[in-house]
């Protein structure tokens, strides 16, 4: 039973190398990517960065990184974004770059309920790095050298402009939000099928623990996130907990690819004031799987001064966000 774990493991890792497709488990770290709508949700311009390493027992795994900045516009009730991401396979010739630029328009349902609109349009490119593929066919037999790659391998690259969409509703407790990313590709070169639509999807509560106001509040935000793609589907209830200067999660993620692979997700981290700062770990529950050493974020997020409030005089703060 553990040799089929184990050929299944390395199917799944074989079929990742060429379809990779990545969730922050800490995903409040890469809220933007979780939806558009996101960009014109809160009080504060902010810059956020990301770094996973995604199965570092596995040939050096995956490094994936991201960056982002949302700039609100509160007299015209939106927001702006960019976004830059990608990942670079350790032992994999292939690495992707992704930059989305995003736009958000927020109004009021009723009352308290709150909606934001988001859309994004950006680049996806995948490409092959030459120097890190060597085949036999391409050593010279007496030599030993090296020669070039053959062009049709070279080639295998993808170019793309995409497009995305995203929705969120929300009060000062609750929150539901949806999106779609590469909704719509244009190929602008390459032969590969690589980036089919994702979809994404977050909802929490917050309940208010203790303290006043601002920094002195505790809270308790219980949630569930959902992920789908071609590649696979991702379910991952969590609770989040910020009080006393400490940022605190800890969640349950199962993920069906090849295979069904599931682990605890911890994280960990400081609220600075306008500097918050975390890390965060996933522990295999599979014995097999956590041979690979699961994966490590970390994150660091930076708020500029408050925005003035809309023109109604109304903020409604996106909960656990």
């Amino acid at each position: 039973m553990k040799k089929l774990w184990l050929i299944l493991l390395i199917g799944c890792v074989v079929k990742a190398g060429y379809s990779q497709e990545y969730n922050f488990s800490q995903y409040y770290l890469d809220k933007l990517g979780m939806s558009p709508a996101f960009v014109s949700v809160g009080d504060y311009n902010e810059l956020g960065f990301a770094l996973r390493s995604q199965w570092p027992g596995v040939d050096g795994g995956y490094k994936i990184y991201m960056a982002e900045y949302q700039q609100k516009l509160p007299t015209f009730s939106s927001g702006v974004g960019a976004r830059i991401y990608g990942d670079y396979g350790g032992q994999s010739a292939f690495s992707t770059t992704c930059v989305d630029l995003l736009y958000g328009y927020d109004f009021e349902i009723t009352g308290d309920l709150k909606c934001s609109m988001g859309i994004s349009a950006g680049f996806i490119g995948r490409f092959v790095r030459q120097e890190d593929m060597v085949y036999y066919s391409m050593i010279e037999p007496t030599t030993g050298e090296i020669g070039s790659l053959a062009e049709d391998m070279a080639s295998d690259g993808y170019r793309s402009l995409t497009f995305g969409t995203g929705i969120a509703v929300y009060t000062k407790e609750t929150m539901v939000a949806l999106g779609f990313h590469r909704l719509a590709n244009f190929r602008l070169a390459g032969d590969s099928n690589y980036s089919p639509m994702t979809m994404a999807a977050v909802a929490n509560h917050k309940i208010k623990i203790g303290g006043t106001q601002n920094k002195l509040e505790r809270i308790v935000v219980p949630g569930i996130c959902f992920s789908h793609s071609r590649y696979s589907d991702m379910i991952m209830p969590n609770v989040y907990f910020s009080g006393y200067r400490l940022l605190l999660s800890l969640g349950y993620r199962i993920e069906k690819s090849v295979a069904v692979s599931s682990a605890v997700v911890m994280g960990a981290g400081f609220d600075l004031g306008r500097i918050e700062v975390g890390i965060g770990h996933e522990v295999e529950t599979s014995a097999v799987v956590r041979q690979t050493y699961g994966s490590y974020e970390v994150g660091l997020k930076y708020k500029f001064e408050k925005s003035e409030k809309n023109s109604d005089g109304k903020t409604i703060l996106c909960p656990a966000f």
